[in-house]
């Protein structure tokens, strides 16, 4: 794992101690506003990720119209059927906890990957897409997220406390969250893009923050249905 210059870390600190309390207070507020809010964040991440995709084919100099139309059409459902799903998960009776759950494993799962990579990771995951990621950071990632999922679901009124199946949930959106972060950054690389876009100080566009959600949002979902 890379050591980020010390004006870079300071950008991200102040960037999340700005956007993470913003984040759950609009997802406290739910109704109209969380959707509106919803709306907006897709069409940004969509943007960005046809931006991505656009610059992926000028780098390799085109290519058939079909399949280039093809790719926009997937990228346009990899954002838009995430979205809804949060959107539909936050309506529901215990909406509220479970996109708390939602998001909260999702960032234990980076969280423990970084943590345990920087500390013992040696075995590159996938060397050509992400090479700072290892095997032991993803196996970290997949603890985290266990772990977090089973002490959320005692601690958030609203969900039943099945330990078993909340950390198999867990492992669940670890392997996902992970696969997301990886997909992105394969995008970039095809796109020789450092960053989706720079709406945000620090962390790049938004895309790069939502990489990993955006698998979690319809599997948070269905679980929530199925629970």
């Amino acid at each position: 794992m890379s050591v980020l210059p010390r004006s870079e870390l300071f950008l991200r600190v102040v960037s999340a101690a700005v956007g993470l309390p913003l984040l759950f207070l609009v997802l406290w507020a739910g109704g109209p506003t969380f959707a509106a809010v919803a709306v907006v964040a897709a069409l940004i991440a969509l943007r960005e990720l046809l931006d991505l995709l656009r610059r992926a084919r000028s780098m390799r100099g085109g290519g058939p119209v079909l399949l280039d139309g093809a790719r926009a059409l997937a990228g346009v459902a990899y954002v838009v059927i995430p979205f809804a799903a949060l959107v539909l998960m936050r309506l529901d009776e215990a909406g509220l906890q479970w996109t708390v759950l939602a998001f909260l494993v999702t960032f234990a799962t980076d969280t423990s990957a970084y943590a345990v990579g920087r500390a013992v990771g040696r075995r590159r995951l996938a060397p050509s897409v992400s090479p700072g990621k290892t095997w032991e950071g993803a196996i970290g990632g997949l603890a985290g997220a266990a772990a977090a999922s089973a002490a959320l679901v005692v601690l958030l009124d609203g969900i039943e406390s099945h330990l078993a199946l909340a950390a198999a949930l867990g492992v669940g959106i670890g392997i996902v969250a992970q696969a997301g972060d990886l997909l992105e950054s394969k995008i970039k690389r095809m796109a020789d893009a450092k960053d989706s876009g720079r709406l945000i100080p620090g962390h790049g566009g938004l895309l790069d923050r939502l990489d990993s959600l955006l698998p979690v949002f319809p599997l948070a979902y269905y679980a929530s249905r199925a629970w």
